[in-house]
């Protein structure tokens, strides 16, 4: 296992088992004064304590509004109940709780950006992000957790401390947990990449934990993981609306300008495409980009429609 990654040693099931444990604990007539801080500390333990109470919570709020004479309430037994069973009894906990108390989850605020437009925004504990061009967020604030769940698009985020609430980002499989820290989050579909640049931060991904190192990346798709330390300036440069581009590939650098304008380029040759281009240029400036490396590869620019 390589350096920084941590197995997960519990199984799914006893994770969602434990969840509903909790969520039926938390929310009983009668509460130990010590649940609280001994919740806190599971919580914290990993991000799949999170995402799993996040489940279990789900499936109480779809079942909330039923009337408690339609379950069957299991009898206490010694035995380890099922997970469907588990669930069933969280159901009948929360319709005789009558509220949500504990967990406090409001809706998700959404925020996202059009193509071309960068937005700042500031949430209720001072944390900041930063929204790239065609970037959706949605944010939910809770006793527990600060949840952030990207759609798509890349966020720069910057958490403000809190030791009580763990910062989550979900996207695709992958979940990043954070305390106080500066971290950048990309989403193209099913790869994910996470660039932390100051603080604590970890990544969970299929069963495996890693914790980055100040100026590492890693970079998940379907199957595959790895991880990097690449220089930051290129990758941070979207913020000032630059694309800086190392060596870069002619097919990869189009699909990376396209992202921030509205005129989109083609290459009318496939051949070119593997031809490099390196330079600073404005985002959103495509007619610009394609002028200049025009001039510095030698190529034509025809402008149809």
């Amino acid at each position: 296992m390589g350096k920084g990654l941590v197995a997960v040693t519990k199984d799914i099931e006893e994770i969602e088992n434990e969840a509903a444990d909790w969520l039926a604990r938390l929310n009983a007539d009668r509460r130990d004064p010590g649940d609280e801080a001994a919740f806190r500390d599971w919580l914290a333990q990993s991000p799949a304590h999170a995402a799993a109470f996040e489940d279990a919570t789900d499936v109480w709020e779809l079942t909330g509004g039923v009337p408690r004479e339609s379950f069957d309430i299991p009898r206490p037994r010694p035995a380890r109940l099922s997970r469907r069973e588990v669930m069933a009894g969280i159901a009948v906990t929360a319709v005789a709780a009558g509220t949500f108390g504990f967990w406090g989850r409001a809706d998700a605020k959404i925020y996202e950006t059009k193509v071309g437009e960068t937005r700042r925004v500031v949430f209720e504990d001072n944390s900041v992000a930063m929204l790239d061009t065609d970037t959706r967020i949605s944010v939910r604030y809770g006793e527990i957790e600060r949840r952030v769940d990207l759609d798509r698009g890349r966020v720069n985020f910057h958490v403000a401390a809190d030791t009580q609430r763990p910062f989550i980002v979900s996207g695709a499989r992958e979940t990043v947990v954070a305390r106080q820290s500066e971290f950048d989050m990309r989403r193209d579909g099913e790869k994910i990449s996470v660039v932390l640049i100051a603080g604590d931060a970890a990544v969970e991904s299929g069963g495996r934990k890693t914790v980055l190192q100040t100026g590492q990346r890693l970079v998940a798709t379907t199957g595959d993981m790895r991880l990097d330390k690449p220089s930051l300036q290129p990758l941070l440069a979207w913020q000032k609306g630059q694309a800086i581009l190392e060596n870069e590939r002619l097919a990869d650098a189009i699909t990376e300008m396209n992202r921030y304008s509205g005129i989109k380029l083609m290459l009318g040759d496939g051949a070119i495409a593997d031809l490099h281009v390196s330079g600073v240029y404005k985002v959103g400036d495509n007619l610009g980009f394609a002028r200049s490396v025009a001039r510095l590869l030698p190529l034509r620019v025809r402008q149809s429609g």
